[in-house]
């Protein structure tokens, strides 16, 4: 009997020590003291800029709008995590400005042999008037430092194997890889280490409903980093494509449902239209494709703990076109959870935020879309992935 509580003891304690990240304050939330300034990093300890050009910190509640969030002087992002996140910039015409870098002691030195999973996230600035790739991450024994303001680079560090242009705005990309470790690393750096001579390099639009000039570099909110053993995660592939799969979702009835027969159920197709329950009707819907298209009932599907749209944007952009083609229609955006979603703070609010964000960088007017949220009301107890979406639908006039 002792042997057998012993045991069950062990896999408490190994359970409540895998998915173990080994990078202190990952979130940037945790400060020594009230910043009043840019780059002031260092406050976020054990951060720090490896550089003369230091990284940015940024707060909430801060009498700074430079550095405050959601709006600061770069445009308006929530955190992905937390209550913090940092800034740096990756590139600036003609190195007018520097580039700025992330570094951070990890918890305890790497295992020789043994592989990581290295992984951070990024966003870029609404004001940015470039947008760059070769963002990566550097894992070294020994910290760097450097008395100037230069391009730091490596022979070799982890970045995306599609060498993406990170563009995205409004919500936060991933990018990781796999890291085998040498042995003793312990110093993690983040930043751009190539050349402007190899970088793509990529100009931006201001997004609509921003004002202020854009500037001349592309610079990033950095925000969730994690260094964890690969055994210790299911996936370490953040340029892999999921298949997305039709969604359905049956209308149901409570208080926000303003414009929405209860009693309706639709399956909406990937091109975003919506199929009737009467086969008839599929039938000669599909033999007319100059068939008038609504929007009624589109479904916005998301990843686990995730409010990224970079797979949906199609969709969206048909949600664009009907609103553009029907200038007085107003529609509402629902956002929704799993049940196992639930650690994920806000996470409802944030896909809602995604999608609303886009459809108003895209030229709608801000009135013409209503915010809701349904918090972890589930379509499907056992797909979880279905409960993962935000739903639109038309208000009535």
């Amino acid at each position: 009997m002792k042997n057998t509580f012993l045991l069950a003891l062990s896999l408490i304690v190994a359970t409540g020590f895998s998915q173990t990240n080994l990078v202190p304050n990952p979130t940037f939330e945790k400060v020594e003291k009230k910043i009043k300034d840019k780059g002031e990093i260092k406050v976020a300890t054990p951060w720090t800029s490896p550089t003369l050009a230091q990284a940015d910190l940024y707060v909430p509640k801060t009498k700074n709008f430079f550095i405050s969030i959601p709006e600061n002087a770069y445009g308006e992002e929530k955190p992905m995590e937390g209550s913090g996140y940092a800034g740096i910039i990756g590139y600036s015409y003609k190195n007018k400005v520097p580039r700025s870098y992330l570094q951070v002691q990890l918890t305890e030195q790497l295992e020789e042999g043994k592989e990581y999973c290295v992984k951070y996230h990024v966003s870029l600035a609404d004001l940015s008037k470039y947008s760059c790739d070769h963002l990566g991450v550097v894992i070294t024994a020994k910290a760097m430092t450097a008395n100037n303001s230069d391009i730091l680079q490596f022979d070799s560090y982890i970045e995306s194997r599609k060498l993406t242009i990170y563009e995205t705005q409004f919500y936060w990309t991933p990018i990781c890889g796999v890291y085998k470790a040498k042995g003793g690393e312990e110093y993690l750096t983040i930043g751009n280490f190539t050349e402007d001579s190899k970088l793509q390099i990529k100009k931006v639009k201001r997004p609509r409903g921003f004002t202020k000039p854009q500037t001349y570099d592309a610079y990033y909110y950095i925000d969730n980093v994690s260094v964890v053993l690969r055994d210790d995660v299911k996936s370490c592939d953040c340029d892999a494509t999921p298949g997305m799969e039709n969604a359905e979702t049956v209308k149901k009835d409570f208080s926000s449902d303003k414009s929405v027969n209860t009693k309706t159920v639709k399956i909406i197709n990937t091109d975003g239209t919506v199929k009737s329950s009467d086969p008839k009707e599929n039938v000669s819907a599909v033999k007319n494709d100059a068939a008038p298209m609504s929007v009624d009932g589109m479904v916005i599907g998301f990843q686990p703990n995730l409010f990224s749209i970079e797979l949906t944007t199609g969709k969206l952009d048909k949600v664009v076109t009907y609103m553009k083609e029907n200038d007085k229609s107003k529609i509402t955006v629902t956002g929704y959870i799993d049940v196992s979603e639930k650690t994920v703070e806000k996470l409802d609010g944030r896909r809602v935020g995604a999608v609303y964000k886009y459809l108003v960088s895209k030229g709608i007017a801000k009135e013409r879309i209503g915010r809701e949220l349904g918090g972890d009301f589930a379509i499907d107890p056992k797909q979880k992935t279905k409960n993962m979406r935000v739903e639109i639908s038309l208000v009535s006039e």
